[in-house]
């Protein structure tokens, strides 16, 4: 850990104490969805995702398994969403193959009740496996519409790996990616610039092949903005926000809700009768795993420093 992580650790434990639970749309199956529920009568879209990565053990993996069919086995039409699951705690960090066999029944069961499975996106050292077996299942005909993956435009590697699985073609939730995890020199864009010139050229490419990208963001209005001018109609893109309960529209409320209202698509000659599609992300827990919403609390509140911090410095004239 770096001199500056232990510096600003305390700041961001007390943050994850005081805050963190607010990132959480839920401690139970109906909890969560009664918190999407809320969301979708506001017109909201939304995306369900049971906490927790890294798991070593087998029962933890089938449990989770289990989980995340109740969660869908209890959805309605007020409700439901897709379902959001991470690879290592799917069984990823055991076996592709136990991965594979996991997440196929969850894929199987989402094309049955009409949503998708999105791939989340975790440390570089899982991408070129859960990728692979993204592949083999998203290239089955009857799943192919009902998955979508997530990818991390941070990553130097990233437009090699897909090409070599043929992921253009596929659904994709695009992700700036930095400061999530630990990543070895090298491995990522540092660069701001960079970045965003990788996630742009996704957006162009996966639109060029026919698709629907999911924009995620949390408050970056310059990535919004950059992608309505690439994709400039409410048919062509939908935005993906995190999920908070924080007062006064922070922490991308309030761009959420901008978004939704869509003013820049209803004034002017030709203005469209709606708004930006926006699907929020919703993490949540079941008493087996109700302490996993810690670790989660703990990157939030590290985001909403970092993001505090480059607030102050924007309206300040700093770079």
């Amino acid at each position: 850990m770096s001199a500056s992580k232990y510096f600003w650790r305390p700041i961001d434990l007390v943050g994850c104490h005081l805050l963190g639970k607010r990132f959480v749309g839920g401690f139970s199956i109906p909890e969560v969805l009664r918190t999407g529920e809320e969301l979708k009568s506001l017109g909201y879209r939304v995306s369900y995702n049971l906490l927790g990565e890294h798991v070593g053990y087998r029962c933890v993996v089938f449990k989770t398994t289990e989980t995340i069919l109740n969660l869908m086995g209890a959805m309605n039409s007020e409700n439901r969403g897709n379902v959001v699951i991470k690879p290592t705690q799917c069984g990823l960090e055991i076996s592709p193959d136990l991965f594979h066999e996991e997440v196929e029944k969850i894929v199987r069961r989402g094309r049955e009740i009409g949503i998708e499975t999105e791939f989340d996106a975790e440390h570089s050292r899982y991408v070129e496996d859960a990728f692979r077996v993204f592949h083999e299942l998203a290239s089955k005909f009857h799943y192919a519409g009902f998955m979508r993956q997530c990818v991390q435009a941070h990553l130097k590697a990233l437009r090699a790996l897909m090409d070599k699985y043929n992921l253009w073609k596929m659904n994709l939730r695009v992700v700036e990616g930095s400061q999530v995890y630990p990543e070895l020199a090298g491995v990522v864009f540092e660069d701001r610039e960079q970045i965003l010139e990788q996630y742009c050229y996704i957006l162009r490419r996966n639109h060029a092949e026919g698709k629907v990208p999911y924009v995620a963001t949390v408050r970056d209005r310059r990535k919004v903005n950059a992608a309505k001018k690439i994709l400039p109609s409410p048919f062509m893109v939908e935005f993906q926000m995190l999920y908070n309960d924080l007062p006064f529209g922070l922490f991308g409320r309030e761009l959420g809700e901008e978004l939704i209202e869509g003013r820049d698509l209803r004034e002017g000659p030709g203005g469209l009768d709606t708004g930006w599609p926006v699907r929020i992300y919703i993490p949540f827990v079941v008493p087996w795993c109700k302490d996993a919403w810690k670790e989660y609390g703990l990157r939030r509140s590290a985001m909403m420093r970092r993001l505090m911090w480059e607030e102050l410095k924007y309206r300040g004239g700093g770079k």
